[in-house]
């Protein structure tokens, strides 16, 4: 794959084959939508979900040891919320993450001894 080719790979394609892979390795996996909402009629912002809230969440399937990853396109960046939502994460004995690709989400649960 060229380099244009991975920069222009969309997060939605990395996010399902990430998602695919989890689930091959043993993990029940699940998709968040964090999202504001700007209602037509009222001021403000409808929050759904936390900020910073990783893309993927789930567990485990053997141990039930819960797992967040954030997908993010080659040369991506962490938000600050997103940044403490994993280390937060990471504290609590999660395994916690952010993916560019399949490749580094494997070498990442390697990391965790997976």
């Amino acid at each position: 794959m060229t380099k244009r080719a991975i920069q222009q790979s969309r997060e939605s394609d990395i996010q399902r084959a990430v998602m695919d892979y989890l689930a091959v390795r043993g993990f029940r996996i699940f998709r968040r939508n964090v999202m504001g909402i700007v209602p037509m009629k009222k001021g403000g912002v409808i929050r759904v979900g936390v900020r910073g809230q990783a893309d993927l969440q789930g567990w485990q399937i053997r141990t039930g040891r819960a797992i967040e990853v954030e997908i993010k396109r080659p040369g991506g960046i962490l938000t600050l919320f997103q940044r403490a939502w994993l280390a937060n994460a990471l504290m609590d004995g999660v395994i916690a993450f952010v993916a560019h690709s399949v490749k580094e989400c494997g070498e990442r649960l390697k990391e965790f001894g997976i």
